[in-house]
């Protein structure tokens, strides 16, 4: 929640308009880093476990629901995080959310739900609506690091602007920032894709020691 706020309030989030490598920052530390963090603090198992009876009613009634459930799907979440990615950096949106705080706001609300959905059913520590195994949540967090990587690939090595400069920005400068966005992109993906695979082959590891034991 710290590095949410962070984030979203303050001065990273004015220079976000302005500056494409701290929007690119932004997008980053939310998809990749806050979205799954809010996962690993395992907010639907502390519901479903709430001494609160409203609370608990209402974690049965979203587990409950067939059309959430199946979002909940691994290759749903894909599909749906790699949507968010291509539709935020190169689609209208990409431009408009340099521009308009509405628009910029609604793509952090994407990363936000986008992020949640993808990473709920590869991490472990919430109730899971379908059974999704070690192998798969690791081949699904390696998968996803190609898009993400690549997405910063074509920004950094891209020569053309993608994004509205803001006034008295030349194109040479809004060239260097885009590639310094795509740059941040590249590298911080696939530092945290590794740290999320790492995450999850650990786990993969644990459980198959307490299957041996238990074996035993």
């Amino acid at each position: 929640m710290g590095l949410a706020f962070l984030l979203l309030v303050g001065p990273i989030s004015h220079a976000a308009l302005s500056s494409f490598w701290i929007h690119m920052i932004q997008h980053v530390g939310l998809m990749m880093l806050v979205s799954p963090l809010i996962v690993l603090g395992s907010p639907i198992k502390i519901l479903v476990n709430s001494k609160d009876p409203k609370a608990r009613k209402f974690a049965r009634a979203i587990g409950g629901n067939v059309l959430i459930k199946q979002l909940f799907r691994p290759e749903v979440g894909f599909v749906v995080f790699l949507s968010v990615l291509i539709i935020t950096h190169f689609s209208p949106l990409a431009d408009a959310g340099m521009t308009d705080p509405n628009a910029h706001m609604f793509e952090l609300i994407l990363f936000l739900v986008g992020g949640f959905i993808y990473y709920y059913p590869v991490m472990s520590g919430n109730p899971q609506p379908f059974n999704v195994s070690y192998a798969a949540r690791v081949l699904s967090l390696f998968a996803m690091m190609l898009p993400e990587t690549m997405t910063g690939f074509f920004l950094y090595s891209g020569n053309k602007i993608l994004h509205h400069l803001p006034d008295g920005v030349s194109m040479a400068t809004g060239i260097a920032d885009q590639r310094r966005g795509g740059a941040i992109m590249w590298a911080m993906g696939m530092l945290i894709d590794a740290a999320w695979i790492a995450l999850a082959a650990s786990d993969w590891i644990a459980n198959e020691k307490a299957i041996e034991g238990a074996d035993d």
